[in-house]
């Protein structure tokens, strides 16, 4: 569900540092939206995607930019995008990358982030290809997280409920890449590698998908080239 536009509206908008994200944020500026970013950080010895993240925040002019410390994940099975782990994704099925209940999460917390600032939404830049990758990033896990939202928070008995808002649901990676160029997103600032390094590995399903999407649009990507 999409809100109307306005400046007394407000967005809590999940900034990865990728493509998706930064896209989405630039979208809610782009609303007029006064957004907020919120970053969830892995602790991890090296985090180009952080870095990236506070470079395209400070590209959009939010508000404010929220870091939430996650070291947490880095201790749980099955998150090698938490750890300092050199990720190689199948081409198709749920990705290694994936993180037990993730959006719940991350979810949950920018809902609680949103109502105590009186913000209205919680805007995500997942696209149509995470929904097979990630069982927590189709249509059906958002619809159910809203009617949650609805029940969890206090804003929601009052009719003033949080809701999450995902502008790119129905979008190929193409799509969005030439959104986010529509919207003057800073690319080169942006990292979609699920690997920690000085370069993108070439290797991950962040970096691939990246470079077929940058290829079938016909530009060039000024991060991997």
């Amino acid at each position: 569900m999409l809100l109307q536009g306005g400046e007394d509206l407000k967005s809590i908008a999940l900034l990865s540092g990728g493509i998706d994200s930064a896209a989405a944020l630039f979208w809610s500026k782009s609303m007029g939206r006064q957004v907020y970013a919120l970053t969830f950080d892995y602790e991890r010895e090296q985090s180009p995607e952080l870095r990236a993240a506070k470079k395209v925040a400070r590209a959009a002019g939010v508000e404010r930019h929220f870091i939430v410390k996650m070291g947490f994940y880095k201790r749980l099975n099955g998150s090698p995008s938490a750890r300092r782990t050199v990720i190689v994704d199948p081409d198709d099925g749920i990705s290694q990358a994936y993180v037990p209940g993730r959006n719940i999460v991350f979810l949950g917390v920018s809902a609680a982030y949103a109502e105590t600032l009186g913000a209205e939404e919680v805007v995500t830049g997942h696209n149509l290809g995470d929904a097979d990758r990630f069982p927590d990033a189709n249509p059906t896990f958002f619809e159910a997280f809203n009617k949650l939202l609805m029940l969890g928070l206090k804003g929601g008995s009052a009719g003033r409920p949080v809701k999450v808002v995902v502008p790119f649901e129905d979008m190929s990676k193409v799509r969005v890449l030439a959104k986010a160029l529509e919207l003057g997103v800073p690319l080169k600032d942006t990292w979609s590698c699920y690997n920690n390094g000085s370069r993108p590995c070439g290797l991950c399903y962040g970096c691939k998908s990246r470079r077929q999407a940058f290829r079938e649009l016909g530009v060039s990507d000024p991060l991997m080239g």
